[in-house]
């Protein structure tokens, strides 16, 4: 069992959804003139009761509302889809209110309305007479002119169209493009911030790594690896003037790429142990002005100390970069 309508101006007889007529206040888009109209209007039962009669109206209503596809049929009450058995119950109890008794009867089922499911539909007989010359009275009050069909659309459909924009082509080409810049972005910080081992490792890179920083106002050294860096051999011993000692200092190079050298820091001690003096030593201090350590290569450096009148008896030397 279905229920149908009769289009308004060319008299196409559809078959109409309960849900549809929901969703669109009743408003529904003729499949053949493209017309708009009440299809509350001419609401019938295809099983039992004739299409209704039909006059071309002089002007055919205007209304802004969803369109909702229906099935067309013809005037002998042929459906195009299957029929579902329960479908007169549930629009029976849902929509036509009154008039239950005229198609509830067909399942057998009579309950009691609690609620209209549209409130501006009429269809008691008098409201039946009026109508029927004339459409239903539409709402005067004009649309804005920016009112698009997303503004009327339920949510479950604009949360659809949502996901089917970010699915499309164009949407993909966007989130790729802006993928491929910001892996440009990446490497580019990771070029900068890594400029000194680069261009120890790959000599070749030094030129453009040049002109970067030329205009970015930044320098590129040697490296700064200290976890390569290794103390081989430290000495302390007295100077040739009094209270004056000689720092001796062996460093190697582990990896093999040059590295910069790096800072020492002599911690001298008394005979108890207590700290009588600290200091930090530059590569100028240990006269190694060019401030480099070859790859795979060992360095000796060396510095003169004058204590002062402190007794000195034990040191430690720790290396560091500033």
């Amino acid at each position: 069992m279905s229920l149908a309508t009769r289009c308004t101006s060319c008299g196409t007889v559809f078959r109409v959804v309960q849900d549809q007529l929901k969703v669109s206040e009743g408003w529904v888009r003729c499949g053949r003139c493209d017309t708009v109209f009440n299809a509350l209007e001419g609401l019938f039962d295809l099983d039992r009761d004739a299409p209704p009669e039909w006059t071309h109206p002089p002007a055919p209503p205007v209304h802004q509302a969803l369109d909702v596809e229906i099935g067309a049929v013809d005037d002998t009450g042929a459906a195009d889809g299957p029929r579902d058995p329960s479908l007169v119950d549930r629009i029976d109890e849902q929509i036509f209110g009154q008039r239950r008794t005229a198609f509830g009867a067909l399942g057998g089922l009579a309950r009691e309305r609690t609620e209209p499911d549209f409130a501006d539909a009429r269809f008691d007989s008098e409201s039946a007479e009026e109508s029927a010359g004339a459409a239903l009275p539409l709402d005067t009050t004009e649309a804005p002119a920016h009112a698009s069909h997303d503004d009327a659309a339920p949510e479950f459909v604009r949360d659809a169209e949502r996901r089917n924009r970010w699915q499309g082509s164009r949407a993909r080409k966007l989130l790729g493009a802006g993928t491929v810049l910001l892996a440009l972005a990446f490497i580019t910080q990771f070029a900068h911030h890594q400029r000194d081992e680069i261009a120890a490792r790959w000599p070749d890179a030094r030129v453009p790594l040049t002109y970067w920083c030329e205009s970015l106002g930044c320098t590129i050294s040697a490296p700064r690896r200290i976890e390569d860096i290794v103390v081989e051999s430290t000495s302390l011993s007295r100077g040739s003037g009094p209270d004056t000692f000689r720092l001796a200092v062996v460093l190697r190079n582990r990896t093999a790429i040059p590295v910069a050298l790096p800072w020492l820091e002599l911690s001298l001690t008394d005979a108890n142990g207590e700290l009588v003096a600290r200091r930090a030593l530059s590569p100028v201090d240990l006269q190694v002005p060019a401030g480099t350590l070859g790859g795979r290569a060992e360095t000796s450096l060396q510095a003169s100390l004058a204590t002062g009148t402190s007794r000195v008896t034990g040191y430690t030397v720790e290396v560091f970069y500033p």
